[in-house]
């Protein structure tokens, strides 16, 4: 009886014993660490709070990695801070005046609303006035309580404040020949503006009054006159505020 040469069989047998190890290699990697585990949303992966550990006694720590450029920096930059300090100057003008102000603002955060947020600010200001025969100085209190929401979802930089102001003023008039009646004012209106992100401690502010009703009080030798006025003009008598904030965050 012939036999078959035994060499081609171990041949046979290598080769087919190479094809199911790589197979079942492959295998093991497709179902034992599937890639999909490892997508992440880019959004919300930032590699400087992970530490990857490939062995026992090696540790790749990415702490001082630089940033992602995926990292969403547009909303950090969007958030809507605790605090804010500002500080600016407003004009303003009526048929017998030109109007001025210096103010310096204290904003606290008060609530988080969808896409809004509700501040309350103090400020210390320092307005005045001149006309053809006078010139009036007062200081003044100023509380607001105001909403800043953003007008576009996509585009967060840009927010839309709206809200109420009361204003407590005191200080003089100066005529030109020398007379000096001291006069209180108290404000109250409706506030519109913008605010402008420009990093992620400072933004610009635009506001004014929309709408203001005013009792002033001027103290005469022997006597004093009340007035009372409601001015609805767009920086006519309300005056255009423009202040530089910084977050205190």
């Amino acid at each position: 009886m012939k036999t078959k040469p035994i060499f081609p069989v171990l041949l046979t047998l290598i080769v087919s014993c190479f094809f199911i190890t790589s197979a079942s290699g492959q295998h093991l990697i497709d179902n034992d660490h599937p890639l999909d585990l490892f997508e992440l949303e880019s959004e919300t992966l930032d590699i400087r709070t992970y530490e990857v550990s490939l062995d026992d006694n090696i540790q790749y720590n990415f702490e001082d990695a630089p940033k992602s450029i995926m990292a969403n920096d547009a909303q950090e930059q969007a958030a809507f801070v605790l605090s804010m300090l500002s500080f600016g100057a407003g004009v303003g003008f009526n048929d017998i005046e030109t109007l001025w102000c210096l103010r310096a603002e204290y904003y606290l955060r008060l609530a988080l609303l969808n896409r809004s947020a509700a501040y309350g600010s103090l400020g210390l200001g320092y307005d005045g006035s001149s006309g053809d025969f006078f010139t009036a100085t007062l200081f003044n209190v100023t509380l607001k309580m105001l909403m800043f929401t953003q007008l576009v979802k996509q585009y967060q930089q840009v927010r839309f404040i709206y809200g109420l102001l009361g204003q407590y003023g005191f200080g003089n008039y100066k005529y030109d020949d020398g007379y000096k009646p001291d006069i209180t004012r108290l404000t109250v209106g409706a506030v519109i503006g913008l605010q402008i992100l420009l990093s992620q401690r400072w933004s610009l502010m635009l506001q004014s009054n929309i709408l203001s009703y005013r009792e002033q009080t001027t103290k005469f030798d022997g006597g004093e006159v009340k007035e009372n006025s409601t001015v609805g003009l767009f920086n006519k008598q309300n005056i255009f505020f423009l202040t530089l904030a910084l977050s205190l965050d």
